[in-house]
């Protein structure tokens, strides 16, 4: 763990930042001002096969696993969440209905939070299947 503080450490120094950005790296959401009323909420979790998740457990778990994990950060924060991109790696031989169940279980989850799913992208990966959740939310403002 030591290794990926220390890389997150060098990588974050160098970011470019805006003015709008209230909290940055280092909280569970990064804080987008936009307006006297409410702030955006912006959120990144990924889940990988073999790290957070067994090939063989139920996919509609690992479906809500991966959006939970971001829904959590959104609540830490005190937010409502709104909308979800969701980028599947998946190797070439794939399991179709594995996917479909997934997918299943991102939905039951997005329905249960009023989250959409508003999109996303799905892409080969050399072994392993991963999710990765990019979420927006919303806060009011203090």
């Amino acid at each position: 763990m030591n290794r990926e503080v220390n890389l997150i450490e060098t990588i974050t120094a160098k970011l470019p930042t805006r003015s709008d950005t209230l909290v940055g790296v280092g909280d569970d959401c990064a804080v987008i001002d936009n307006g006297p009323d409410h702030s955006i909420l912006l959120k990144t979790d990924a889940i990988v096969e073999g790290v957070h998740f067994k090939k063989n457990d139920p996919a509609d778990k690992v479906g809500h696993k991966a959006l939970a994990r971001a829904l959590s950060d959104i609540a830490a924060m005190a937010g409502e969440p709104n909308s979800a991109l969701i980028t599947l790696g998946l190797p070439g031989d794939f399991d179709q209905q594995w996917v479909e169940t997934l997918y299943e279980g991102l939905n039951a989850t997005a329905r249960a939070y009023d989250v959409a799913i508003a999109g996303g992208e799905t892409v080969r990966s050399p072994e392993r299947i991963f999710c990765s959740v990019a979420l927006t939310g919303k806060v009011g403002r203090d």
